[in-house]
């Protein structure tokens, strides 16, 4: 298993993780200017800002797991199931580099 490749593949993803977090941040915290008056408008920046908490939910669990992962590579065992300690196939890990389980212990 090429681990450096899986290395490279996370910084990546965690870069531009972090950029996606800090427009998201840039967002919630109106650095466009501020509310806009008219009430029919507010009500739309509010479900707007749901999303957007929503979709900064869903990337800080991305970038924790990736930051999880990088840790395993650095610790020397990623690719290894944290249930029974067997090595997680190459095709599940290209096609999701941050899993913990092997298909077996998945199901």
């Amino acid at each position: 298993m090429d681990v450096q490749k899986f290395q490279t593949l996370l910084q990546e993803k965690k870069v531009k993780l972090q950029e996606r977090l800090e427009s998201l941040t840039e967002d919630k915290t109106r650095k466009d200017g501020p509310v806009d008056p008219d009430f029919e408008e507010q009500a739309v920046m509010l479900q707007n800002n749901e999303v957007v908490d929503h979709l900064d939910e869903i990337e800080r669990k991305e970038l924790n797991d990736i930051n999880n992962a990088l840790q395993r590579i650095e610790n020397k065992t990623f690719g290894i199931c944290i249930e029974c300690g067997e090595e997680i196939g190459g095709k599940r890990l290209e096609a999701l580099p941050t899993t913990t389980l092997c298909m077996n212990c998945l199901e």
